[in-house]
């Protein structure tokens, strides 16, 4: 058995990372997307409201064990699989639906953490799933095929913080359900949340990372500019990310030392990456939910605490 030797005492056997194993056996790792770190928001055009009237739980379909999809309309359009993907701002469509919808967008960029490309920006007269429900929401155009393919799940929409950020919700994975309500949860940890991220802390040893809590994507990610008096081992697996800008390459460390909140998750793999400069002070890397193995896990945006069981 191959072993890594930790900055610390002791190794950490690679047997205790199913992960990493996939990755030295020339896997492509699974990072989706985290859109539009950069864009300001789009301002106060649209409508948001919650309607009370509707059911306050709905189900889910877990991909690749954490990634959230859920059936939802846009216009006319029914049946239509929405990624919820904290890390995004704006929501993203697919291209396909909107020809579909004959909607006429305006030429934007869309700006993903490793690049920029060449978008539109459409107004959607409505969008709803379960008991959320948004009129006159400006979007942004991708082209989800790539990704679809990758989970063999269609995805019509990624459903982004200008949407979820308005109403508290929790994800039960065991029973695939999401329910509109901060629940309570074991653990916990503070976030900070804006217009366009919610960031939370990680502990590793004396350095604090600043995380984009992003469920549209798998894993831990840390920008490679920002390890500096980190404590982690570097490993030889290599791999490649996915998001709508294309592929990427990734490297995988591991943390020898890591707590959120409350909670030590350590030794805890991280894939590596390089980022966009515009977002290289602001952010430190992506938090997939994957490093929390959580069985459900809770947003609650009135006390800024994202709380989980594991």
């Amino acid at each position: 058995m191959r072993t890594l030797r930790s900055l610390g005492s002791g190794t950490i056997e690679l047997s205790h990372f199913p992960f990493y194993r996939e990755c030295l056996r020339g896997l492509i790792l699974p990072l989706l997307m985290s859109a539009s770190l950069c864009l300001p928001s789009f301002g106060n055009d649209t409508s948001f409201q919650i309607s009370q009237q509707k059911v306050a739980e709905i189900p889910l379909k877990a991909c690749r064990g954490y990634l959230i999809v859920v059936e939802g309309r846009i216009g006319d359009l029914g049946d239509q699989n929405f990624l919820l993907d904290t890390g995004s701002n704006p929501s993203m469509i697919d291209r396909r639906v909107i020809e579909k919808l004959g909607v006429q967008g305006s030429p934007r960029q869309l700006s993903v953490f490793n690049s920029s490309i060449a978008s539109e920006r459409v107004t959607l007269p409505e969008l709803q799933f379960g008991p959320v429900e948004r009129r006159n929401l400006p979007i942004m155009v991708a082209d989800f095929s790539p990704i679809s393919r990758q989970l063999g799940t269609r995805i019509d929409a990624v459903i982004g913080l200008d949407v979820l950020g308005g109403a508290n919700f929790s994800v039960d994975y065991a029973r695939r359900r999401i329910t509109f309500a901060a629940l309570a949860e074991p653990h916990t940890a503070p976030f900070v949340a804006g217009p366009q991220f919610i960031i939370v802390n990680l502990q590793n040893g004396p350095r604090l990372f600043h995380l984009l809590v992003d469920t549209g994507a798998t894993e831990l990610v840390l920008f490679r500019e920002h390890l500096r008096a980190a404590d982690y081992q570097w490993t030889n697996a290599t791999g490649t990310g996915h998001n709508v800008s294309g592929s990427f390459r990734l490297g995988l460390i591991v943390l020898t030392r890591a707590r959120i909140g409350s909670r030590d998750i350590g030794p805890q793999p991280a894939l590596v990456t390089a980022s966009r400069k515009e977002i290289g002070g602001e952010l430190d890397g992506l938090l997939g939910l994957s490093c929390l193995r959580p069985k459900s896990i809770s947003f609650d945006f009135e006390h800024g605490l994202i709380g989980w069981s594991d």
